[in-house]
């Protein structure tokens, strides 16, 4: 079999992640050829970090990279990437970073920065609020489940109910929390859980009656809530953070509890902003305005176009499900930190194991655009740009720092040709600000390449996508709605500890003391003033740097949104000024007549300073918006054939931009390329078919809908499906007909010629129209080939489809179609995806189908190919039984209140079966919108359906007969 070349574009965590996983699957190396296309000299994108050996080898990073607990998917990846590379003879156990373990460390404890403003000019306003949560003994990594909304909400009012008895019995403000509620609001919160309880199913309302007495109790505990924020009570750190806690936390409950959220995840929340939609629920003006919302924003960069000034915008869905993650799903601890660079954590392992697999990497190799084939529905060429030449053929891009392999903060110039003059240039080989110099070329499909990963992120996608923008109405929405934001970061090498700085004195006077972490505090701490919200003490990096016998103290790395524009003379402008009226507040032992003491900063301020403003291209952040998911578009959803994403701007169950909404995606990603089932925790909240936006598709309201018992006796369900139609010569087409079955005129073809059909469906709810839905069965897949146009002697001239052939998954549907149809059915194994389709089945039967859908789906009533697909698929069927009686039935997809989408369609069948499929291989192109008098290209239908009574024959083959004299009247 011939090798499938993949052309991956960009290395971060999401292309990085999918290339990973790939050659996890059996015998990947048999099946693919794999390259990665490298602008400048490094991988890693966002996530990329340096060494620079002018200054210590100290660590340069794009921003502050720390790990949460909940990353299940990043750590299981990591983790077996750290034990190939012992058994791959890369690195041995004893090896600095030799194992998992030494990688990366636990830390139980976050900060949050309160401001509470007062009548003191001289009092400081900032106090820090230790939050120190327990650790467990899992290790982060093996979980394979993530807990449902209503489970969720469960295990949050536990944990509050249990915050409430401990801070009205066990200590108050100088328990370990540090927080304490006045008294009588316990009862409240456990009438909650008790009522919760009481819902029937998995926490799913029986009707609005429950729903409605639960909603009552939590506003009468809100109610009650507010009443006790007073100004006495929330002039008390412990009182308020606990009475804000309690407001936040009922307004969620309250939330899911008035939404759909327990019958369709999280996304059904996107539609409000998250601080807006927390309003909506009850939440007081003064807990919103309060850190732990502020952090929330500055947790994941939430303010579009760097505007810090005003609220956030977050997808309230998407917050909800990060936010609950991070703080009740962790593994082992909260946050885990990485013990070297995020280049030498991450992306030196993944490239030295990807490269002695056999992945090839190009680095210094600039893409440019995709562009596609004359159908718009594959990746043709790829322009692109080689930005320097290496002299050997073969860049080495690390650099050995204290026997840690690590990646350069710049080029190694000796390799490349005209190295030096390179360098005295100043070219900057990462930048996207203007487009990237030197020798252009070009990728084309079927030599360079069969297939395309897409790791560049969003930022880089304007420029490199115009061809897919014109043809893609998903893809021009989705670089519309998913917004991203420039980020800056500075990093500082000091003189002195956060301890002797003043820090853990100040977090001493507002916690308590049961609280406090053991020194060094090891800090991570968000909600402080712009322009840098966000800071981690990094002192734990100092060994893994190279500063001789003379070695900083500490570490500290700060980050933030970025304005729009800013460059980075404005940024030093703006966090010199904030070091002398801001950081002091937190580092008093650094004040020196009122403003920042600069001998503090170690060696020199070229050495203790480092700071990036992080602006163009796939360096900006990518930010969850309001809306923004549902035109995401998942890693095998890209609308183009042979083009698979890979990136936290995917939608990929998380939606989020973080380490593990890129995995996600990356994994999502290779289980598209290769068709395997790869785990990928938290991916779906709820499966796709019980969500909303996938329900919609279905409704009806024909006498079909009607719920049982009160409709009469038919088979019905639902349907989603892609459709192929395609031509074969007319005889071979009449030599797969039964006897008493002949062809009819067709008028959609070329003379001599005759059209044939494949249909890949998913049908779910199936069941006769007497049976209650919950005695449904369950799901499944089934691929049938029919011929349309066909004739019976005793149906006359009326057109009928013939299904040939049908394979199923289901044991129960084989046997309903044949006792009551005389249907063709036939087992077979099936895999069912959204973008692909396989079976294998009898006499070494094999079929796989690819789908890419390239617009929303649309009401296909006023379609403007309603005609044509309504005629192939209104058609009344006929069936032959063994004896060679007819069967006549109408397989009713009421058409009038389906949806449709134009996809594009790879598919090839082989079936020795005489029965069976025709053995074929094509592609087929999408929907066209203007058919006239010729076949309509491959859609996808959603839709309910119905299917005659089997009795009903006579009189079905009768309606045929007359539906087809009106038209042939309705014509003269």
């Amino acid at each position: 079999m011939e090798k499938q070349k993949i052309a991956v574009i960009g290395g971060g965590v999401g292309a990085m992640t999918a290339i990973y996983a790939i050659t996890q699957t059996p015998d990947w190396d048999k099946k693919y050829d794999i390259t990665v296309y490298q602008l400048g000299w490094r991988t890693g994108g966002k996530g990329a970090s340096g060494r620079n050996a002018e200054f210590g080898q100290r660590i340069e990073e794009h921003g502050l990279h720390v790990w949460a607990g909940f990353y299940q998917n990043a750590f299981r990846n990591m983790r077996r990437c750290y034990e190939q590379m012992v058994e791959l003879g890369l690195r041995k156990k004893s090896d600095p970073l030799g194992t998992m373990d030494k990688a990366f460390k636990p830390l139980s404890h976050l900060f949050l920065a309160e401001h509470v403003p007062t009548d003191d000019p001289n009092e400081n306003p900032w106090r820090p609020w230790v939050i120190d949560l327990p650790e467990y003994d899992e290790e982060p990594g093996n979980e394979t489940e993530v807990p449902s909304p209503f489970e969720m909400m469960m295990r949050i009012l536990q944990i509050m109910i249990e915050f409430l008895r401990r801070g009205e019995l066990e200590g108050g403000a100088d328990g370990p929390l540090g927080i304490e509620v006045p008294d009588g609001l316990l009862d409240g919160h456990e009438s909650i859980l008790s009522h919760l309880k009481a819902l029937p199913g998995a926490g799913l309302p029986a009707g609005p009656h429950n729903a409605d007495l639960l909603l009552e109790i939590i506003e009468d505990v809100q109610a009650e809530v507010h009443s006790q924020q007073t100004p006495e009570n929330m002039a008390r750190d412990s009182v308020r953070r606990g009475l804000n806690l309690l407001d936040i936390g009922l307004g969620y409950m309250h939330g899911v509890v008035s939404s759909d959220t327990f019958t369709n995840g999280y996304d059904v929340l996107d539609q409000w902003e998250f601080s807006d939609w927390l309003r909506m629920n009850g939440v007081s003006d003064q807990a919103l305005k309060w850190v732990s919302i502020r952090g929330c924003y500055d947790f994941v960069f939430g303010f579009p176009m760097g505007n810090t000034d005003r609220q956030g915008d977050a997808g309230a869905g998407t917050a909800l499900r990060a936010m609950t993650r991070l703080i009740f799903t962790y593994s082992g601890a909260i946050f885990h930190k990485m013990q070297a660079g995020m280049g030498d954590t991450i992306f030196g392992p993944y490239y030295l194991v990807l490269k002695e697999l056999g992945v090839k990497f190009e680095f210094f190799n600039a893409a440019r655009n995709l562009h596609l084939d004359e159908d718009r529905t594959h990746i043709e060429r790829i322009s692109m740009v080689r930005q320097a030449k290496v002299k050997s053929g073969t860049y080495e891009p690390l650099v050995d720092v204290d026997g840690l392999p690590c990646w350069p903060s710049e080029p190694l110039w000796d390799q490349l040709e005209d190295g030096a003059a390179l360098k005295a240039s100043g070219i900057n080989f990462e930048s996207e600000r203007t487009p990237p110099k030197g020798e252009p070329f070009t990728l084309k499909r079927g030599e360079d390449f069969d297939l395309v990963i897409l790791g560049a992120s969003i930022g880089s996608l304007p420029y490199m996508s115009q061809e897919l923008s014109i043809a893609s109405e998903r893809w021009r929405n989705m670089l519309d709605r998913v917004k991203t934001v420039p980020t800056h970061a500075m990093q500082l090498w000091l003189n002195k500890t956060p301890k002797q700085l003043g820090w853990e004195k100040r977090v001493k006077a507002h916690n308590s003391q049961k609280s406090l972490p053991s020194s060094p505090m090891r800090t991570v701490i968000t909600g402080f003033a712009e322009p840098l919200d966000t800071w981690a003490d990094m002192s734990h990096l100092i060994p893994h740097e190279d500063w001789g016998a003379n070695k900083p103290k500490s570490i500290a790395y700060f980050c933030s949104p970025a304005p729009d524009g800013e460059d980075i003379h404005d940024f030093r402008d703006s966090f010199g000024r904030w070091m002398d009226n801001d950081l002091v507040k937190f580092w008093p032992g650094a004040e020196k007549d009122g403003t920042f003491d600069r001998s503090l900063l170690h060696e020199s301020e070229d050495a203790a300073i480092y700071s990036r403003v992080n602006m163009f291209g796939s360096e900006r952040y990518v930010l969850s918006v309001t809306n923004s998911v549902y035109h995401r578009l998942a890693p095998s959803q890209s609308g183009f054939a042979n083009l698979y994403l890979a990136g936290d701007w995917t939608r990929c169950g998380l939606n989020a931009g973080c380490v593990e909404g890129a995995t996600m995606s990356g994994i999502a990603c290779a289980s598209a390329v290769t068709g395997e089932k790869l785990l990928n925790v938290g991916a779906e909240d709820i499966a796709r078919e019980e969500t909303v936006s996938e329900k919609a598709m279905f409704q009806t309201n024909s006498v079909s809908g009607t719920k049982w018992p009160l409709t009469p006796f038919f088979a019905r369900g639902e349907m989603t499906g892609v459709f192929v139609f395609y031509e074969m010569p007319r005889a071979e087409v009449q030599a797969m007909l039964p006897p008493g079955i002949e062809l009819g005129p067709s008028p959609l073809t070329r003379p001599g010629f005759h059209p044939v059909g494949m249909s890949f469906c998913s049908y779910h709810n199936v069941r006769g129209s007497f049976v209650p839905d919950f005695m449904a069965m369950s799901p499944y897949g089934e691929a049938t080939f029919a011929i349309p146009y066909t004739r019976t002697a005793e149906a006359r001239q009326a057109p009928l489809l013939y299904p040939r052939r049908l394979y199923v998954n289901s044991k129960s549907a084989i046997m309903a179609g044949k006792v009551f149809y005389a249907m063709p059915k036939v087992w077979s194994d099936i895999k069912l995806e959204n973008t692909r389709f396989t079976a294998t089945g009898p006499r070494g039967m094999k079929m796989q189908a690819t789908f890419q859908q390239h617009l929303d789906p649309d009401p296909l009533p006023g379609h403007p190919a309603q005609g044509a697909i309504s005629n192939l698929l209104n058609m009344t069927f006929v069936t032959r039984n063994a004896s060679g009686r007819m069967f006549y039935n109408a397989f009713d997809l009421q058409l009038d209140r389906a949806y449709v989408a134009p996809v594009s369609a790879q598919i090839e069948v082989k079936d020795p079966d005489p029965n069976g499929f025709p053995t074929t291989s094509f592609d087929a192109v999408p929907l066209q919108l203007q058919t006239g008098d010729r076949l309509p290209g491959a859609f996808r239908v959603w839709c309910s359906w119905a299917m005659t009574n089997p009795l009903d024959s006579k009189r079905v083959r009768h309606a045929a007969m007359a539906r087809e004299w009106v038209r042939q009247r309705s014509m003269r």
